[in-house]
């Protein structure tokens, strides 16, 4: 960290970026110093609520073995929390103020990497093997004049949880995500085209479905004839053209 700052004028870079949201670039054009020292100022302060360097802080082995044990505890306990998190733990724990980048650097240094959820389907064995089952006794037959239809829900995840683990276990697994917004669409697809995309409002239910298929495939009706349909699982639901009705 550079030293020819004085007080004043760290808390002014301070004062430039939060309160008047200016760059590193312009503030260091400002205030006379160099990019890297802005960055470090900025960077002091987030970590520490202060710009005034603390004794203890910076590279090396800071901490005893029974601070880096204790560490490494609140690392396997909370996998999901921030450095800034652990931080304020490890504080508690210890009496033992440490910056929000040691943290992180202890965190690489033990062996735990940064990961997201891995999603696992709501799909139980017998639903699989129902599945290849289906697969199984239809290998061989004609998918051109088979059209699939279904609904789907796309979602907007804002957890956006990052989980540290060790390099030797495996990601975390999710069956259920923290949605905030969602839409709900319905369409179809067959060998050679697709259908329009249809948003859903409200619950499906026999009337709404054929609602949706006519919105669905209104464009392409006359073209669609003697095709089988397959919606929702892998069950034939009909054995005609989902457009031949009048």
């Amino acid at each position: 960290m550079s030293g020819h700052l004085s007080i004043r004028d760290r808390w002014r870079i301070i004062s430039l970026r939060f309160d008047q949201n200016i760059s590193a670039r312009q503030i260091s054009r400002i205030v006379y110093c160099t990019i890297p020292t802005a960055y470090n100022i900025l960077r002091l302060f987030n970590d520490t609520n202060d710009v005034i360097e603390r004794e203890g802080r910076g590279g090396g082995r800071v901490l005893t073995n029974d601070e880096v044990y204790a560490l490494r505890q609140l690392f396997y306990r909370y996998p999901d929390e921030t450095s800034r998190q652990i931080n304020n733990r490890f504080f508690r724990r210890t009496g033992r103020f440490v910056t929000s980048r040691t943290i992180r650097n202890y965190r690489v240094q033990l062996g735990f990497r940064a990961v997201h959820a891995r999603i696992q389907p709501l799909m139980n064995q017998q639903h699989a093997d129902y599945r290849l089952l289906f697969c199984q006794r239809h290998i061989d037959d004609n998918w051109h004049r088979i059209i699939f239809a279904d609904e789907k829900i796309f979602e907007v995840d804002i957890s956006g949880l990052v989980y540290w683990i060790p390099y030797d276990r495996p990601r975390p697994t999710t069956f259920r995500s923290q949605v905030k917004y969602q839409i709900p669409v319905f369409a179809a697809i067959w060998y050679n085209n697709r259908s329009n995309l249809v948003f859903i409002r409200g619950r499906t239910n026999t009337l709404t479905l054929v609602e949706y298929l006519e919105d669905a495939l209104r464009s392409r009706r006359r073209f669609i004839r003697n095709y089988y349909f397959i919606h929702d699982r892998p069950t034939w639901a009909h054995t005609h053209s989902p457009c031949t009705y009048q």
